[in-house]
């Protein structure tokens, strides 16, 4: 593969749209399904995409395999993705709940017990320098919005945070303890994983009669959009960048979803960009920078190979 600096460069672009394209495809899908509805036929989708490649594979599993993939799967795709995508359904603009699931590294940070990798006081003084900044935006989103939302609405894309750092430090504890299968590659991990959470979206959707064939194109093109963008392109795009770049360096381009996700969502739904969001992605962005030292702060990128989706 060519490692020039335009490619490089238009490689790293391709990263982050992909990854940002995630928000702004639940935003697209909800407006005429249910989350679960939606996630549903997602992931069912990329289930099927994904069965010829690994379907040879899948004899030779071993229930650890299967056990951690669940696990993984559960905390990082279904708890994370549920809770993002009811929050857009219910009004929160796609852009803010980029913002708030941006607190992701710092919350791994302030979680992560492993003496190695903590700077104790300064994992804490950045995670409390970027809730300030969050809750800056919540609070003006809140007042200065003309539709007033819910409270609990903006707390849903922290638990989807919190859920993936759980997931996060799990698969570096399983990788400490030389139990990392995430050495599977990268299809099968991603198709494990997608099952389980499909396997999940069912028994919770189908009781409660969630699911149900979509009668609008547009949620088709954006189960289509999700399946593309989100999953396939973003999972290669980061796969090839971490054969070519430093997992730092990597993991540097996810804080760039926020503010690219505000502006798209901004060109492509018309949501209004208050100044008081572009203070607090500042202010999270310093909280963000104390936490970083390298070889001591947890590496997201390390995280969304194994555990990341939108």
């Amino acid at each position: 593969m060519p490692s020039s600096a335009p490619y490089l460069i238009l490689l790293q672009v391709i990263f982050v749209l992909s990854w940002s394209s995630g928000f702004i495809g639940a935003r697209l899908g909800t407006e005429d399904a249910g989350a679960i509805n939606l996630l549903f036929w997602r992931f069912l989708l990329v289930s099927i995409c994904l069965l010829p490649f690994v379907v040879r594979r899948l004899q030779a599993l071993t229930w650890a395999q299967i056990r951690y993939n669940a696990v993984i799967g559960f905390l990082a795709q279904f708890a994370y993705l549920v809770s993002v995508y009811i929050a857009i359904r219910g009004g929160l603009p796609a852009g803010i709940a980029a913002i708030i699931c941006a607190l992701q590294p710092l919350i791994t940070a302030s979680m992560n017990n492993n003496p190695h990798e903590r700077s104790g006081r300064q994992e804490w003084l950045g995670l409390g320098v970027g809730f300030a900044g969050v809750s800056m935006i919540i609070f003006a989103e809140h007042s200065l919005s003309a539709s007033q939302l819910s409270l609990w609405l903006y707390a849903l894309p922290l638990i989807a945070a919190i859920t993936l750092s759980i997931a996060t430090l799990y698969q570096r504890r399983q990788s400490i303890m030389a139990t990392d299968h995430s050495k599977d590659g990268l299809l099968m991990p991603l198709f494990l994983q997608s099952t389980a959470t499909l396997l999940l979206l069912t028994a919770t959707g189908l009781p409660l009669g969630l699911i149900e064939v979509p009668a609008s194109t547009q949620v088709w093109a954006a189960v289509a959009w999700l399946t593309l963008f989100s999953t396939f392109i973003a999972y290669l795009s980061l796969w090839i960048l971490l054969t070519k770049l430093s997992a730092t360096r990597v993991s540097a381009l996810v804080y760039l979803e926020p503010p690219v996700t505000l502006l798209w969502a901004a060109l492509m739904f018309g949501d209004v960009i208050h100044w008081t969001t572009y203070v607090g992605i500042a202010v999270v962005a310093a909280g963000i920078a104390i936490t970083r030292h390298p070889g001591r702060s947890p590496t997201p990128a390390n995280a969304l190979s194994d555990t990341g989706d939108r």
